[in-house]
């Protein structure tokens, strides 16, 4: 297996890249270097952040003011000649708290071996850009793992009679899909009778139309970091779906009958505005997709046999897809400030300083296995000739919930442009 995840830290502290694995000089070959599919950031700039500091403890609280509720339907004031009646309003507060979590990432040993005999040159930058990706895309995972999670409310597309807005299980920050609470591979299998339609525009506009109505969530008001095209996001929800999705919009029967009045989904430059101009799309890379079964599929595989990264078929072939339309103030994104002082303000003559904010550095600190002794214990012993190196680094990840009930999950049949 080429690559591992969600290791313990103790996990095999010497698994080293095969020494006959890459181009030698022998065969000649040309090096083919493959520009990666571009990795955006989507999660993590869309909602505003809050700084966690040193000596905050590892548990956040944060407190919201709610306001007072719309408590009548029709008003009749008293006669100003009699004594007027009187309204007495109570803000209350909720909370939402979160917790700092973090992870290594890092690569297998290196051997100086390769870079000394082989012709493909530049092995180690290569797998350096690869780990900062990946860092990038596990915390895009991270955050919308939480706002699945943590969602009050899913949409099923097509369930129809006005029962689209489906409560559902909350518990934030879980490790596996199954944890005790969460939305289940069994219980999203039990809302897959219900999904009877893809993401069509009625579907987006109705969506919305709950939003407004049943959840009362506000629009953005801009948000940083994102696209200004269409005036950003001032007055509008998001939509963030996949390129998929966003295909078919223009070839939907409602848009084409209505073009005079949705021109900017066929022509604008920006994703585009739907439910006109209430939500604007942006697209997911590796949305969540599921079979009936409710089971979420890994987006890539590695092919056997060519060693290609190639899109995972059964998730290519997935049933079912998630896309989630979010308003304003559902969550913040945590700032993780620097380590403890103690441990940043020290020189590498006597001690490493910790370093958790997602920086990969190379390093041949660390212990190599030689073999093994009686009883099956690994031999280790220090790199200390220095013929090994690994990239290694810690990210940490943080969100915390706002108005939980402002990003709304949808859950919709795919569906592709006709190809003829």
């Amino acid at each position: 297996m080429p690559s591992y995840y969600d290791q313990p830290a103790t996990f095999a502290n010497a698994i080293v890249e095969d020494v006959d694995k890459f181009n030698k000089l022998p065969f000649f070959l040309v090096k083919n270097e493959v520009e990666l599919f571009p990795q955006w950031n989507i999660w993590d700039q869309l909602f505003g952040d809050i700084n966690w500091q040193p000596n905050m403890g590892n548990t956040m609280k944060g407190v919201r003011p709610e306001p007072s509720p719309i408590g009548r339907a029709l008003f009749y004031p008293n006669l100003i000649s009699v004594e007027p009646k009187k309204d007495v309003f109570e803000v209350l507060e909720s909370t939402e708290t979160a917790q700092v979590r973090w992870h290594d990432y890092q690569s297998k040993l290196f051997s100086f071996v390769p870079s000394w005999q082989d012709f493909r040159d530049g092995q180690i930058m290569f797998a350096h850009k690869d780990i900062v990706r990946q860092v990038q895309t596990g915390n895009n995972l991270f955050i919308r793992s939480f706002i699945w999670d943590a969602s009050p409310n899913v949409f099923v597309a097509g369930k129809g009679a006005n029962a689209e807005l489906v409560a559902a299980p909350i518990v934030a920050g879980n490790q596996a899909q199954d944890a005790a609470g969460s939305k289940t591979a069994a219980w999203i299998a039990a809302q897959v009778a219900d999904i009877k339609t893809n993401l069509s525009y009625k579907v987006v506009k109705l969506a919305a139309t709950v939003m407004v109505e049943d959840i009362a969530a506000p629009f953005f008001e801009g948000s940083k970091n994102m696209p200004k095209a269409n005036e950003g996001l001032k007055g509008k929800y998001v939509l963030i779906g996949s390129t998929e999705a966003w295909m078919q919009f223009d070839d939907d029967a409602t848009v084409i009958d209505k073009k005079s009045v949705d021109l900017d989904i066929v022509y604008n430059d920006f994703n585009g505005s739907l439910a006109n101009g209430k939500v604007t799309y942006k697209n997911d890379r590796f949305p969540l997709r599921f079979n009936a079964d409710g089971v979420f599929i890994v987006p890539q595989l590695v092919e056997v046999g060519s060693n290609k990264t190639r899109p995972n078929p059964t998730y290519i072939n997935a049933l079912y897809e998630v896309a989630f339309l979010c308003g304003a103030d559902g969550y913040r994104t945590i700032k993780i400030g620097p380590p403890p002082k103690d441990f940043t303000k020290v020189t590498k003559d006597k001690f490493w300083s910790m370093r958790w904010n997602g920086e990969i550095r190379i390093t041949d600190q660390f212990l190599i296995t030689t073999g093994t002794i009686a009883g099956g214990d690994f031999e280790q012993r220090l790199n200390d000739d220095g013929r090994f190196l690994k990239l290694k680094g810690t990210a940490t990840h943080g969100i915390i919930g706002g108005e939980t009930y402002n990003v709304m999950p949808i859950l919709f049949k795919r569906v592709r442009i006709a190809g003829q």
